[in-house]
């Protein structure tokens, strides 16, 4: 039998109290059980990870989950990997994996990963804009130039950057095990084959590289706007100084 698992992003975060689905299988993440090899995975940031479901049941579920959501994303990023059952051992190939079963503990690892997977691929693009952006800021400063640039975009720069390290390191957690692991450590090889397929740690430390690199960009940026602007604030303060003192010399010494 061949399944498709689906994650895709639907908003920035996703309230499971009170989401009720069918069988639930678990609590963190949420999880149900629809019927024979159907399954539902809802992250709490914001992440849905189908497995056995067409396109129409796949849209449902998340008409359903529409209430529960916190900012739902106008662009949906999707990633997918093939399954299938039967095999006579448990083996993980390009996109594709093949199991002896479909169990609880397979569905749940391989949610979490193809779920950060996906994480990791929104805010790679993101990075990818933004990084974008700060790009001529290094050419102004290599040119010696301030470069035309408003505080108010260098700050929301910064906030974005920031914004996406507290989801990834608080909410999506991507150096971080699931579970399900200290129940059933006999697939502890199963998830770190399935964590190198997808170099889920090489694109975390690639993306906190940017990271790091676009705010320290921004804050150099603003940090030298800053500066042009104490240095015209403090010629102002000498051209006042010097007009009150032409302005006693010529009461001195012309007026009289």
């Amino acid at each position: 039998m061949n399944l498709t698992m689906v994650a895709t992003t639907l908003s920035d975060k996703i309230r499971t109290k009170g989401i009720n689905l069918g069988d639930r299988t678990s609590h963190l993440p949420l999880s149900f059980r629809l019927g024979e090899n159907q399954w539902i995975v809802v992250f709490r940031f914001g992440v849905v990870v189908t497995v056995g479901l067409n396109e129409k049941e796949i849209q449902d579920i998340f008409s359903e989950l529409q209430p529960f959501m916190d900012n739902p994303h106008s662009v949906q990023k999707s990633e997918d990997i093939a399954i299938e059952i039967g095999a006579k051992s448990d083996s993980i190939e390009s996109g594709s994996v093949s199991l002896v079963e479909l169990t609880r503990e397979h569905v749940l690892i391989m949610s979490d990963i193809l779920a950060k997977s996906v994480m990791l691929e929104r805010y790679e693009s993101l990075m990818l804009e933004i990084f974008t952006e700060t790009e001529p800021f290094a050419e102004y400063l290599i040119k010696g130039k301030g470069g035309k640039v408003r505080p108010n975009e260098l700050k929301r720069t910064i906030g974005a950057t920031l914004m996406t390290q507290q989801i990834m390191v608080g909410r999506v957690e991507v150096n971080d095990k699931p579970e399900v692991l200290w129940e059933h450590p006999e697939l502890e090889k199963f998830y770190s084959r399935l964590e190198n397929e997808y170099e889920i740690r090489e694109r975390n430390d690639a993306l906190e590289k940017k990271l790091r690199l676009i705010n320290t960009t921004a804050e150099t940026q603003l940090g030298l706007l800053h500066n042009a602007h104490s240095l015209r604030v403090e010629w102002y303060i000498v051209i006042l100084i010097v007009f009150e003192i032409c302005l006693t010399l010529y009461e001195m010494f012309l007026k009289h």
